[in-house]
């Protein structure tokens, strides 16, 4: 019975410790900490590293960097939740949507992103890690 409760024990920790490096990475990821690699859809070249962050465009939190582009605060809620995205029908992201959206450029509702996102070429780990970093966020509006 203690051996069976201390190896579930063992197993919810080591669960955790995982999660939590992969959410760290996925944090590295969006604010270019850790470098993706992407290129405007349509075109072979690849981007510079500084050009392809997540966070210029997508951080609510400092204001992205490139503020020209009206690209959404990405959180758990904006990515849960069905929502009415670009003139589309409402739809809701899960990871095998999000990998795809960064990999080709459509949405969930087959609607092509903005062509000023970047379509990245994301391995599955890099992928899973940015979803779990995402999911965890808070909304931008939410209260502290």
């Amino acid at each position: 019975m203690w051996r069976l409760l201390f190896l579930s024990a063992s197993f919810a920790a080591a669960l955790l410790l995982a999660q939590s490096s992969e959410i760290r990475r996925g944090d590295a990821l969006f604010h270019g900490n850790e470098s993706l690699t992407g290129r405007v859809r349509g075109h072979d070249e690849t981007l510079p590293p500084d050009a392809v962050r997540c966070a210029n465009c997508h951080d609510a939190v400092n204001g992205g960097r490139l503020t020209r582009v009206a690209a959404p605060h990405l959180d758990r809620s904006l990515l849960l939740e069905p929502k009415q995205r670009r003139g589309g029908p409402p739809s809701r992201y899960d990871q095998s949507a999000f990998c795809k959206l960064l990999r080709t450029g459509v949405d969930p509702a087959s609607v092509v992103v903005a062509r000023e996102m970047p379509v990245y070429d994301v391995d599955e780990t890099a992928c899973v890690s940015l979803w779990s970093f995402l999911i965890g966020k808070e909304s931008a509006n939410a209260k502290h």
